[in-house]
């Protein structure tokens, strides 16, 4: 199970991931520098795989990859899905990564989506892009916040995650309204909302956002530390018998900054908070039409 949302404004966008895995999976190792081919990107590495499921780069080019387990997976050798990400994130813009992924010999591959969250991507211009590979055929995919992806009961867990999200968007009434990326609060002082459990309290201290000034991450950052209905595996924080929610990794892609915020272990519990950020180079925006 893994949950990924958005938000795009008019100044760029962020993006929210909650990555589950098996509780007997080794833990990621934090972001780490890369450079390839001269592009500069950052991402947190999957010490089974070697590979990610989350990427930044200098650009403002960003992936994020989903398991897709309802397709059965082939009966040859394959290679960590991780390392698509890998291989992808070093290119610059959208029409770099269909090029390479046209290239690619994805039967190598289990099932996945893959989110492209393009360089110049805001609530203007462009569209966060998709596609899913089912083991046969790569097709473009509609992306929606929020996407799920998980082993147990995607329908029920699916439909359940969009109506959280939906509830707490109209509970702090900002449905991204575009206005960027450090909308001001209506208040005269910092205050916590009461209705804030400890849960989520914990992550909002652990991503510096205690009394946060954006009013469209903290609706975000609440969905993904939500124990909503209870820890189970339907909560975005996820807790299973077998697996749980090990890391939360935050986004934010604007003209003048890129910064990658990650909780490393499950949110509700975990103490170990990073944050980092690449100097923007960003290539001359063309618009295809």
């Amino acid at each position: 199970m893994c949950t990924v949302s958005w938000l795009l404004a008019n100044d760029g966008y962020q993006v929210f991931f909650n990555r589950d895995e098996q509780k007997g999976r080794a833990l990621a190792h934090s972001p780490k520098y890369f450079n390839d081919l001269g592009v500069k990107y950052l991402m947190p590495v999957d010490p089974v795989g070697g590979g990610s499921w989350i990427a930044m780069n200098q650009a403002g080019l960003s992936i994020c990859l989903l398991n897709y387990y309802q397709q059965t997976p082939p009966e040859t050798e394959l290679i960590s899905r991780g390392l698509l990400v890998k291989s992808l994130i070093s290119n610059t813009s959208l029409t770099k990564i269909r090029s390479a992924l046209k290239k690619l010999h994805l039967h190598r591959y289990a099932a996945f989506t893959l989110l492209v969250f393009p360089s110049h991507l805001t609530a203007q211009i462009g569209d966060v892009y998709a596609v899913r590979w089912d083991g046969n055929e790569l097709k473009t995919v509609t992306a929606v916040s929020p996407m799920v992806s998980s082993s147990v009961a995607l329908s029920e867990v699916t439909n359940y995650r969009e109506d959280h999200h939906n509830s707490i968007l109209l509970q702090h009434q900002v449905l991204f309204s575009g206005e960027g990326c450090n909308d001001e609060l209506e208040i005269t002082q910092p205050q916590a909302p009461s209705d804030i459990d400890s849960v989520e309290e914990n992550i909002i201290e652990l991503t510096n956002q205690r009394y946060i000034d954006d009013k469209n991450s903290l609706a975000l950052t609440r969905f993904h530390a939500s124990h909503e209905p209870t820890p189970s595996y339907l909560s975005v924080c996820m807790h299973r018998d077998d697996a749980h929610t090990v890391s939360f990794t935050h986004l934010v892609a604007t003209r003048k900054q890129l910064k990658m915020n990650y909780v490393c272990g499950c949110p509700c519990s975990s103490k170990q908070h990073q944050s980092y950020a690449l100097y923007p180079q960003r290539e001359t925006y063309v618009e295809v039409v």
